[in-house]
């Protein structure tokens, strides 16, 4: 059976960002783990074709290659938002505004249950978009989109 992913203890569904593979690994010394994540999506979706033949009272179809990416919405926290000295780490050391403006690709983890031991997460890489901080009255903190248009396959590993 199935455990309960308690999203909002901010122990699970973690995107862990690096400027290499070795520091997108959750829990990693000098990584850059996202804070205060609102939601967070993973997609993969194959391309379909699909085509008939005389013979066939049905179409057929075939895939093609497939889409990946990561999508979800943050509180805007300035250290992340805009950097932090971090001389190991050029995402975390430019921040994620300056990264996705560089267009320069990031590796990325997202962690199912956390950091411990035989826990799951995703990685691959990609690059940085769809940055849209915003305020209202209604809401009184920055709240920013956040996507990464993953560049190849996501990899299942454990910790």
């Amino acid at each position: 059976m199935a455990g309960v992913i308690n999203v909002t203890a901010g122990s699970q569904a973690i995107l862990v960002l690096g400027n290499t593979s070795a520091l997108a690994i959750p829990g990693a010394a000098g990584s850059l783990e996202v804070p205060l994540m609102q939601d967070l999506t993973l997609t993969t979706s194959p391309g379909t074709v699909r085509y008939s033949t005389l013979d066939s009272t049905a179409s057929s179809a075939f895939t093609t290659v497939v889409e990946n990416g990561v999508s979800g919405s943050m509180l805007v926290d300035d250290d992340v938002f805009f950097g932090l000295s971090n001389a190991t780490n050029s995402v975390a050391n430019d921040g994620l505004w300056t990264t996705s403006n560089s267009k320069n690709e990031i590796f990325f983890s997202v962690a199912f249950e956390g950091a411990d031991s035989g826990d799951y997460y995703l990685t691959g890489k990609g690059f940085i978009g769809g940055l849209a901080p915003s305020a209202s009255i209604d809401q009184a903190v920055w709240i920013s989109p956040l996507e990464i248009t993953v560049n190849g396959d996501l990899t299942k590993s454990t910790v």
